[in-house]
């Protein structure tokens, strides 16, 4: 498959993955202000943005495809399920740090984790993206900006960067649909021990602040860093405070 990749700026390389259905331009608040510092790698999932399908969609595949085009022991960024795919790929090969944005290692609610989204909301919400993928976004885009302190302004820009791309195929949605739904990746922190930053959003309707308590507890070496008038969209509502904690992250 074709994996799309843009890459801009000067420094040591950043991969930076998106969220679910979206695309790598989903960035664009930040990617001016991180480019200053990093080499950036922006990568589209596959089936998504500029991006191929995979001839086998997983949690496995999809990190394995992506460690094979970025450079050896980057510093990886990942956002909602980009997060979760930026958790597996530490796991399997060396990066420097990790930083998780608006993610949890364990999407959905099941016995012994409440911390996730109920499976019931999460069947019915996200299944109309099989039927109509547009409304289905809108509803989405909504509930990424719901209870920021700017969540008028987040949504829009949230549209425009959708826009700026080709929208996802249906194998793409479906195959990150499946790891949202049944990858766990809890009992394999214990295991990641290098320098690990969660960036999450106080009023995250989408992976609750609780979740990331749970995580920073469950890593060796991590630390929380909260951003109390943001909710899933840290880096769209506030890209300068995202970018400078994020840069400090890093250079530290």
């Amino acid at each position: 498959m074709s994996l799309y990749i843009e890459k801009i700026g000067q420094g040591q390389p950043l991969v930076m993955i998106h969220g679910w259905g979206m695309h790598s331009g989903m960035w664009m608040q930040a990617r001016d202000l991180l480019s200053q510092h990093f080499e950036l790698h922006l990568v589209d999932l596959p089936g998504m943005g500029n991006s191929g399908n995979l001839d086998v969609y997983n949690l496995n595949t999809v990190a394995e495809e992506i460690v094979q085009k970025i450079p050896a022991n980057s510093f990886v960024l990942g956002w909602s399920l980009g997060g979760l795919i930026a958790t597996k790929i530490a796991l399997i090969t060396p990066i420097k740090k990790l930083i998780l944005v608006g993610s949890t290692p364990c999407f959905v609610a099941r016995e012994g984790w409440q911390h996730g989204m109920e499976s019931d909301v999460f069947e019915s919400f996200f299944a109309g993206a099989m039927q109509d993928y547009q409304s289905t976004m809108n509803k989405l885009l909504a509930l990424i900006a719901m209870g920021s302190g700017n969540a008028r302004t987040s949504s829009k820009i949230l549209r425009e960067a959708l826009n700026l791309r080709p929208a996802a195929n249906q194998q793409g949605l479906l195959g990150a649909l499946d790891i949202l739904r049944t990858d766990d990746l809890r009992e394999a922190l214990t295991s990641l021990e290098i320098p690990t930053l969660l960036i999450h959003g106080a009023h995250d309707k989408l992976a609750s602040l609780s979740a990331a308590e749970w995580t920073v507890k469950a890593l060796p070496n991590a630390e929380l860093f909260v951003l109390q008038s943001a909710a899933h969209e840290p880096f769209i509502s506030h890209p300068e405070i995202f970018s400078a904690r994020v840069t400090e992250f890093l250079q530290s």
